[in-house]
């Protein structure tokens, strides 16, 4: 305190700014705990397997079925309105076209839906693996990274990603091609 005082700001000078700064702080807090809104809500999401079909990758349409299971974050303003929500998942597919069919092993990644101030969808962001399936040749079919399941509003399922590591998409469809 001495230090302070010493250093041009006198006792007048300090009670001012101390002054000044809890009424900033205390601003601070209000807004804050007013944009804020209510504690985000985490809860586990039960397994859930379901089917898709994967198209626009191979020259043929691929038969997915996929497991998931994870946790979901729910974050809302001070309404109650949605403003994003967060899932962490694990997931594992399985892949099959022509007769054949290729395993993923389980992987793991994010999903964001962010909201406007109306409550509308903005994005839908995953990040984290997107892909993990051994092929035949022993190599792996791999790829991570970010995608906007906004960006392709009529695709159901993906398995490259909209910026990241893409994988050998012609191994992976070589895989489950007709043999010749």
């Amino acid at each position: 305190m001495r230090q302070f005082l010493c250093q041009g700001f006198g006792p007048m000078r300090l009670g001012r700014q101390v002054a000044v700064l809890a009424v900033v702080a205390l601003s601070a807090a209000v807004f804050v705990s007013a944009a804020a809104g209510a504690e985000p809500t985490k809860f586990d999401l039960p397994t859930a397997t379901f089917t898709s079909t994967l198209t626009g990758v191979c020259a043929f349409p691929v038969s997915v079925s996929i497991t998931q299971s994870g946790t979901e974050t729910d974050f809302v303003d001070q309404s109650g309105a949605f403003t994003m929500i967060h899932i962490h998942t694990v997931e594992q597919d399985v892949f099959s076209a022509n007769d054949k069919t290729l395993t993923g092993l389980p992987y793991t990644f994010n999903v964001d839906v962010l909201f406007d101030s109306s409550g509308n969808v903005t994005h839908v962001y995953a990040s984290g693996v997107v892909s993990r399936v051994p092929l035949p040749d022993g190599t792996v079919f791999f790829t991570a990274g970010r995608l906007d399941f906004v960006l392709h509003p009529d695709v159901d399922f993906l398995i490259q990603p909209d910026r990241g590591a893409q994988g050998d998409v012609a191994g992976f469809c070589a895989a489950l091609a007709l043999s010749p």
